[in-house]
C-alpha cells in the first residue's frame, strides 16, 4: 500500500505500534501491576490517561519530529538525536537482557547469554527489516493471531481463577497510587519514537483517534492478565514469581489434554512478540537518524552492537536493568517531555512566522 511514496496506511501503522507493546507489557508490566495491586491497577488506568495526553501531542507535532532540523535548528536536531539514540540503547539493551534471560530458562539453557543475544539480535535485524512497507504488511499480517492467541490464553487461564485474596491488598493510599502512575508514564515513555513513522503514515485528521484505539487494546490486555494473575496464584503468590506470564503460560494448556505442551506455542507467540519489538528500537534508529538504504542499515548494525554489548553490561555485579527505571524516571521521562513540549513551540513559532510572511506578501 503507498508503495510509490513509502508510506503505510494509519491501521498498519496502529497496528505495529500495538504488537511492539504488547509482548513487553504482558511480561513485564501486567506481572508489576499484579504484584502491585490495587494501587498499581489504578496507576496503570491514571498512567494510560496521562499517556494518551502525550500521545496527542506527539502526533500534532510529527511533522516536527520529521524534519527536526528546519524546526529546532542543527544543534537542536543533534541534541534530540543524541537523546533519542541513548534512550533506545538503554531500552534495547535491557529488552535485550531479559528476553535473553527467559530463553536461556525455557528453551536453551546450555547457550551463554552472550550467544543467544546474538541470535536473538540477528533475527530481529534481518527477519524484521528496516523497510517501513515490510514492516506494515508483516503487522497487518501478524496482528490478529497474535491477538487471537493472547485473548485464548487469558481466556483458557481464567478458568484456573480461585479466591484471589484482594483482602490482603490494604487499604487505597493516594501516594502510592501517584507513585504507580509515574511507573506507568516511564514505562509508556518508548511513545515518543511513534511520531518518526507517523509522519509515513498518510495524513489523516483520525490519527490520533485510531492510535487511542491501539492504546486502549493494551491497557485491556494488560490489566485482563494482571487481573487474572491476582486470580489464579493470588496477590502474595504473584510477589514470589519473577515473570508470573511464564508460569500462567506453562499452566493452561486446552481443556482435555489435546496438545499437552501448548505452552510451547504461548512462548513462541510471545517470543515473536518481543522479536518485533528488538526490532522497532532498531528499525527507528535508522529513522530518528535520517538515513536510507545503505546508510541505514549501517546505523541499524551499530545500533544492534551497543544493544547486544550493552545487555551484559554490569557495575559493581549490577546489570544495567537494576537501574534502568531509575535513569527512565529521573532522566529520560523529564527530558523526554521538555523534548515535546519544545516540538510544541517550534511548531507554533514556525506557523506565526509563516503567517507573517504571508500577510507581509499581500
Amino acid at each position: 500500500m503507498f508503495a510509490d511514496n513509502d508510506r503505510i496506511s494509519l491501521r498498519q501503522m496502529k497496528r505495529q505500534m500495538v504488537i511492539s507493546f504488547l509482548g513487553v507489557l504482558l511480561l513485564f508490566q501486567s506481572g508489576d501491576t499484579a504484584a502491585g495491586g490495587i494501587h498499581a491497577i489504578l496507576g496503570l488506568i491514571l498512567g494510560t490517561l496521562l499517556l494518551l495526553v502525550y500521545l496527542f501531542l506527539l502526533v500534532r507535532t510529527a511533522d516536527v519530529y520529521g524534519n527536526l532540523e528546519e524546526y529546532l535548528g542543527a544543534a537542536g536536531k543533534w541534541a534530540v538525536t543524541a537523546v533519542y539514540l541513548s534512550f533506545l540503547i538503554l531500552g534495547g539493551s535491557v529488552l535485550l537482557e531479559k528476553t535473553v534471560r527467559v530463553i536461556q530458562s525455557c528453551l536453551l539453557a546450555s547457550l551463554p547469554q552472550p550467544v543467544i543475544g546474538g541470535m536473538f539480535l540477528a533475527a530481529a535485524f534481518l527477519g524484521m527489516g528496516q523497510n517501513i512497507q515490510r514492516r506494515g504488511r508483516l503487522a497487518e499480517l501478524c496482528y490478529p493471531w497474535i491477538l487471537g492467541f493472547f485473548a485464548v490464553l487469558l481466556l483458557l487461564a481464567a478458568l484456573h481463577i480461585r479466591n484471589p485474596g484482594l483482602e490482603n491488598m490494604g487499604t487505597v493510599q493516594l501516594g502510592r497510587i501517584s507513585g504507580e502512575t509515574v511507573k506507568v508514564l516511564t514505562a509508556g515513555t518508548a511513545l515518543c519514537l511513534l511520531p518518526f513513522s507517523l509522519v509515513r503514515v498518510r495524513p489523516q485528521k483520525k490519527n490520533f483517534a485510531v492510535l487511542r484505539r491501539g492504546v486502549w487494546i493494551l491497557l485491556l490486555f494488560t490489566l485482563g492478565a494482571a487481573g487474572i494473575l491476582i486470580g489464579v496464584y493470588g496477590w502474595e503468590g504473584v510477589r514470589k514469581l519473577e515473570y508470573p506470564i511464564l508460569n500462567l503460560m506453562t499452566g493452561t494448556g486446552i481443556p482435555g489434554g489435546f496438545l499437552g505442551r501448548f505452552d510451547i506455542i504461548w512462548l513462541a507467540v510471545l517470543l515473536f512478540a518481543l522479536l518485533f519489538s528488538m526490532g522497532s528500537l532498531l528499525f527507528y534508529g535508522g529513522r530518528i537518524c535520517g538515513r536510507e538504504a545503505a546508510a541505514n542499515c549501517r546505523v541499524r548494525l551499530i545500533l544492534a552492537a551497543a544493544i547486544w554489548l550493552g545487555s551484559f553490561l554490569k557495575w559493581d555485579e549490577a546489570a544495567l536493568s537494576d537501574f534502568y527505571f531509575r535513569l527512565l524516571r529521573d532522566i529520560y521521562l523529564p527530558v523526554l517531555l521538555v523534548i515535546a513540549l519544545l516540538t510544541v513551540w517550534a511548531k507554533r513559532r514556525f506557523q506565526n512566522e509563516n503567517r507573517e510572511r504571508e500577510k507581509k506578501e499581500e
